[in-house]
């Protein structure tokens, strides 16, 4: 069955790799065939993640959106054992997730994290240590970790296409080009959010890089050329070190 989507103004759907505005009124989009699908509210970003079950959240969403899932399943399973060590009682809901991951229902795996989350704020005791802990993390160490690491997935899967790159259009392009286009989209959403406390210079900065890697992207897209792959790849590698440097 076709899937019925009512946006209200200025309402943001991902569609895909993909994020759509509704510019206009309230609209009705009728979305036929099998692609992500996420409405504005169901988005998690970065900076909203705060506490363990939203960061396990934003995992199981990166396995949502990805075209080949497997590549998060370490991030979201080492998550989800912490939490549960954090937290025994969390089990079945960790479990009910596991499930549908493994079955291959990430969008109902997502619907079960929400559970979670509802868990977590319930139980106040844990929330507030489990809080404690995905602030420790999101301001230091785990999500700059995090960006770092996928900045250098990107950029090996780039290498990789550069290195094998020949007369005719090399294997693996257009997979590792989504992947890097998608990561960059979610860091162009979260410096250009209201929320972000970055310093407005460094918003302004990455915000400056994102437009330089999706002209990159759209060249090599349509006219490929290795030469566009190396700006890329440098960009990603030095901003997993500044990352990592500062963690």
């Amino acid at each position: 069955m076709p899937l019925k989507i009512e946006l209200k103004p200025d309402e943001r759907v991902l569609l895909g790799d993909c994020v759509i505005t509704n510019a206009g009124p309230r609209t009705r989009l009728l979305i036929e065939g099998s692609v992500p699908i996420l409405r504005e509210k169901e988005i998690m970003t970065l900076s909203e993640a705060d506490t363990m079950a939203k960061l396990i959240y934003l995992a199981v969403q990166f396995i949502y959106a990805a075209k080949r899932p497997k590549d998060h399943h370490a991030l979201y399973f080492r998550l989800a054992r912490d939490f549960v060590k954090a937290a025994p009682g969390a089990k079945p809901y960790i479990e009910s997730i596991n499930n549908q991951i493994l079955t291959g229902n990430p969008y109902k795996a997502l619907k079960e994290a929400r559970k979670l989350i509802a868990y977590e704020r319930e139980n106040l005791k844990m929330h507030h240590a489990t809080k404690a802990y995905a602030k420790t993390a999101v301001e230091t160490a785990s999500p700059r970790e995090l960006e770092a690491n996928l900045l250098l997935q990107a950029a090996a899967k780039l290498q990789a296409v550069y290195d094998s790159w020949n007369d005719k259009k090399p294997p693996g392009l257009e997979d590792a080009l989504l992947f890097n286009r998608r990561l960059w989209t979610i860091f162009l959403d979260a410096v250009t959010s209201e929320s972000n406390k970055l310093p407005a210079k460094v918003r302004e900065n990455i915000r400056r890089l994102g437009v330089y890697i999706m002209a990159e992207t759209f060249s090599l897209m349509t006219k490929p050329k290795p030469q566009h792959l190396t700006s890329i790849i440098k960009i990603n590698r030095g901003l997993a070190a500044g990352l990592r440097s500062k963690s």
